[in-house]
């Protein structure tokens, strides 16, 4: 349902709507709506922007085994965006996601200069 009211796929586009659901779902254990929910609060879509709510979300997701949530906890830690920065706590997150295949976190880790 979060997808749905995030991309106005069958109902008027909701952001909030979207928050809620996700949060249902996240709160359930669901990975995929975690990271999801990690983006919303990062980004201020549909809730207040809290960079502390997206690190808990994303790393919730990424605990699981979620290569996009290990990619945004990548992401978070290279930019320090509300956090730290940490380079080796990036590069242990793109690792973890490229290591499963995610052609972003292996973009990531090009960028840096590092390989798998």
């Amino acid at each position: 349902m979060g997808w749905m009211y995030q991309n106005g796929l069958g109902v008027k586009k909701d952001l909030s709507q979207a928050a809620y659901w996700y949060q249902k779902a996240a709160g359930q254990g669901y990975a995929s709506a975690q990271n999801n929910l990690g983006g919303m609060y990062q980004n201020g879509l549909g809730v207040k922007k809290d960079l502390t709510q997206a690190l808990n979300w994303y790393q919730k997701a990424a605990d699981q085994g979620n290569v996009r949530a290990q990619n945004n906890l990548g992401i978070l830690y290279i930019k320090g965006d509300g956090i730290p920065r940490d380079r080796e706590k990036a590069i242990l997150w793109f690792k973890k996601a490229a290591g499963k295949g995610n052609k972003a976190a292996k973009n990531n880790l090009k960028k840096l200069g590092e390989s798998l």
